[in-house]
């Protein structure tokens, strides 16, 4: 149940109930379609976000219409922590599909850390794993090569799931694509090489990894 969401965020995990039911009230939900802008950058910050259901893809873009995505946040992700301390947006964030997200004000942030020492605690704990997450990109698309980066995103993707060697893509190549610094067509004859040696089985969204040890070797050992 949506009222019930902020009880299975880890942010807000250890605070009373009357402060849960305060957020719960004071927040708001919002829908966007496919492809909608959530938000531009540099435009002023409303609070903190949170997909409810949905995928919001967050990236940065150059004057040329060069793209870079940062992240991609699936239900019950939180986004622009920045709130806290900017007053701007500092990447710009899209809709990859229909989404609904629920926007915590700004005040009433600042007013719980204020008063909820687990919250401050909390929130840095995430601000540390966004932090290796942003180390670990600027690592593949700085000391990578294109099937280098594929093998590190797979392996990476794979110990992040729930075991087995399947990887479930959680978005389409396309965006896959802007996620490795690369283009979609690059990134399908990468797949297609990648096939051809007997290391994957790629179908759609599913990429089954066939030989472990030669994914390994592809991207360094790391």
């Amino acid at each position: 149940m949506q009222d019930r969401l902020l009880y299975y965020i880890p942010l807000f995990q250890g605070l009373p109930e009357d402060q849960m039911q305060r957020l719960a009230l004071r927040g708001r939900y919002k829908d966007f379609k496919a492809g909608a802008i959530i938000a531009g950058e540099d435009e002023p910050v409303k609070g903190l976000y949170l997909v409810v259901w949905g995928r919001v893809k967050v990236f940065k873009s150059s004057g040329d219409g060069h793209e870079q995505t940062l992240y991609l946040l699936g239900p019950s992700e939180l986004f622009c922590m920045t709130s806290m301390t900017e007053e701007t947006f500092p990447a710009n964030l899209v809709a990859l599909e229909d989404t609904r997200v629920f926007i915590l004000p700004r005040d009433v942030m600042e007013d719980l850390a204020k008063q909820e020492p687990s919250l401050v605690f909390n929130m840095l704990s995430l601000l540390i794993r966004r932090l290796k997450e942003s180390m670990y990109l600027i690592e593949l698309l700085s000391l990578k090569e294109i099937p280098q980066r594929l093998a590190s995103f797979l392996l990476h993707a794979q110990a992040l799931g729930e075991g087995g060697d399947t990887v479930t893509l959680a978005t389409s190549q396309r965006e896959v694509a802007k996620v490795l610094g690369t283009t979609p067509e690059t990134l399908s004859r990468v797949l297609k090489k990648m096939a051809g040696d007997g290391i994957i089985h790629a179908k759609g969204r599913t990429i089954h990894i066939l030989d472990h040890k030669a994914l390994e070797a592809l991207c360094g050992g790391g």
